[in-house]
């Protein structure tokens, strides 16, 4: 375990050995994972999958992630966008991050909650973007910010933006749909915010996907 530890702290300090190594490395995890009948959480290399080929069918160049974690998600995604801008509470994980992604140069790592950070990333953005909604607490190293979820204030941010046609996926879904117990806000809170503003909510693997309607 030491020396797998240590391998992947090298592969994470190299960008060019990154981007060589990530991409057979994340479709050996996801053919492991459908074999073992896709159960849900699914791992991290499958969702990053799903925001790739959500944001080639939908033509969107700009990827806005809340709850950066260790970085992973920038580190997969940084050749299939312009730009990318990631959100992280944790002082920790942002410090860890930004020496990950340090010669991302289409990447922002920015510290902060990001239910107050998301309306000045909101004020830069002139195009349609993909938002990958993560920024949950879930223990461990994670942040606690005012809730252990902001989708509410996320979801209103992006959804009343000038900007139409935002894609948004939210991770952890299944949390959603037991919120007594994880303290998120209902599965119903997102699915209202989708309906006030014309959008269709859908759910695969773990993930809602929050799609404008065509008019």
């Amino acid at each position: 375990m030491r020396h797998a530890d240590t391998v992947r702290s090298l592969v994470r300090r190299s960008p060019l050995l990154y981007d060589v190594v990530e991409p057979p490395h994340s479709r050996i995890i996801a053919a492991r994972w459908q074999r073992q009948g896709a159960p849900i959480p699914a791992p991290g290399a499958v969702k990053r999958n799903m925001l790739r080929l959500t944001a080639q069918h939908h033509h969107l160049r700009v990827l806005i992630e809340t709850g950066t974690y260790t970085g992973d998600t920038v580190m997969a995604l940084h050749r299939h966008f312009d730009r990318i801008v990631s959100v992280e509470l944790s002082h920790e994980l942002h410090a860890k991050a930004v020496r990950q992604a340090r010669h991302r140069r289409n990447v922002e790592l920015l510290l902060g909650d990001s239910a107050e950070v998301l309306p000045r990333v909101l004020a830069t953005l002139h195009q349609p973007a993909l938002f990958w909604l993560d920024a949950h607490y879930s223990g461990g190293v994670t942040a606690l910010g005012e809730t252990i979820s902001p989708i509410s204030s996320e979801l209103d941010a992006i959804l009343a933006h000038d900007v139409k046609k935002h894609v948004i996926l939210v991770d952890d879904a299944r949390e959603f749909h037991d919120s007594a117990r994880s303290g998120y806000p209902g599965a119903e809170v997102v699915a209202a915010a989708a309906s006030r503003h014309n959008y269709a909510m859908s759910e695969e693997h773990d993930v809602f996907f929050l799609l404008p309607n065509r008019q």
